[in-house]
């Protein structure tokens, strides 16, 4: 719900929390990118809310062993509506820490979701008297295919997912599951009716969102409250070149990496790569702003300098962007020889479900030279202004010089 403008993140979602409350949400599943600006800043917002944040499958964890339940989400909420009780169950999908900077939740689990709402799901009708039960899940529900083939009727009127960024507009078993995209692109509606007791989907539909919907004055006040202020419009405003061409979400990650090699170069004379991921938004020919770039590169991710084996180099640049700063192909690199890199902290210290190193197993403690706190946006937006004018989209294609460390 935070993440993805200069907008939120530049107040950590109270924005949208705020908004929410005007809206008059009823609950929250946490996702994945709640945890990018730290735990803190979910309890801040859950806080300020007037609803629930819900992911009853998050469990503490240390020393390899997992705990009780977070305290930081519940797992259900009730409502009524027309004297009907509907039961709300929140999850989030198994194994989600390797969407998430490993360092923000170390001392979480996030575990199989199933049980857990299956049982709050029946304890939800036989305790809390509840005639409709919702899941709301931050995964697709392609992805925990049990609960189609067990029966999703047993225990849901309707499913909500998320996370996959897809839309997803089905039924399974006479239970609708649903899910928006991504970016506010539409709205997941389903609509259920009661018969004797006996619940039934009359309607469910994907609502594509439009342009021409009416401005609500409520949410324009509150909104600018935290982006009316000089301060903000003068950093959204800022410029930083004018592109020729267009960047799609891969090479603006390709930018970003020459960017950070660039700068990082200049005190570790031996830095062989910059490596960072895709990005989410491409950006169109014109005047680059801050807030246009923030919007494509928006994640709050530090930078790690570190010494890993070529092999796990060589691995990760099959998925992700990497600029080398000259013509180096895949299979130059040594697989057993250490090299210096650039990363960004996500995938520098990615872990597996199990808290492991998984993108760069090699890495260890005393192989991590330097961790600097700066933004790839930031980094991004001081490299083209140092162009000083025109960006050309084709510096940074695929084909370019640096650009080719891949299979």
């Amino acid at each position: 719900m935070w993440q993805g403008s200069l907008e939120s993140n530049s107040n950590y979602g109270a924005l949208v929390t705020e908004v929410m409350n005007n809206i008059g949400f009823d609950s929250m599943t946490l996702g994945n990118h709640e945890f990018d600006y730290g735990q803190s800043y979910i309890q801040t917002n859950r806080k300020a809310a007037n609803f629930p944040f819900l992911a009853g499958n998050i469990r503490t964890y240390s020393n390899g062993t997992m705990g009780a339940a977070w305290e930081g989400s519940d797992i259900s909420t009730v409502i009524s509506r027309g004297g009907i009780k509907v039961g709300i169950v929140g999850m989030i999908g198994q194994g989600q820490t390797t969407s998430i900077t490993s360092k923000n939740v170390a001392d979480l689990y996030f575990d199989d979701p199933q049980s857990y709402a299956e049982t709050e799901a029946t304890r939800l009708r036989n305790s809390e008297g509840c005639d409709i039960v919702i899941l709301s899940l931050h995964d697709p529900i392609a992805v925990p295919e049990g609960w189609e083939s067990s029966g999703l009727k047993a225990y849901f009127d309707g499913v909500f997912c998320a996370h996959s960024h897809q839309k997803e507009v089905d039924l399974a078993s006479g239970v609708p599951y649903l899910q928006g995209i991504c970016n506010g692109e539409g709205i997941s509606h389903f609509e259920l009716t009661m018969s004797n007791g006996v619940t039934s989907c009359t309607n469910y539909e994907f609502i594509s969102a439009s342009s021409s919907w009416t401005d609500d004055s409520e949410i324009l006040q509150i909104e600018q409250g935290y982006i009316g202020t000089e301060e903000f419009t003068t950093l959204a405003s800022k410029t930083c070149g004018t592109l020729s061409g267009f960047l799609t979400k891969y090479t603006i990650a390709n930018a970003g990496c020459k960017a950070i090699y660039e700068k990082y170069k200049k005190n570790h004379s031996d830095l062989a790569l910059a490596m960072e991921n895709s990005q989410r938004a491409s950006l169109s020919s014109g005047t680059i702003s801050y807030s246009s770039l923030y919007k494509a590169t928006p994640f709050m991710n530090k930078i790690v300098i570190m010494k890993v084996l070529g092999q796990d180099i060589t691995n990760e640049a099959a998925y992700n962007k990497t600029y080398t700063g000259d013509t180096t192909t895949y299979g130059t690199l040594n697989a057993s020889t250490y090299y210096t890199v650039a990363v960004i902290d996500y995938l520098a210290y990615h872990q597996s479900i199990y808290k492991s190193y998984d993108y760069f197993p090699s890495l260890v403690d005393t192989n991590i030279i330097a961790e600097y706190n700066a933004y790839p946006v930031d980094i991004t937006f001081d490299y083209f202004a140092s162009l000083s004018g025109t960006i050309s989209s084709s510096s940074f294609a695929d084909t370019a010089t640096g650009f080719n460390l891949y299979k």
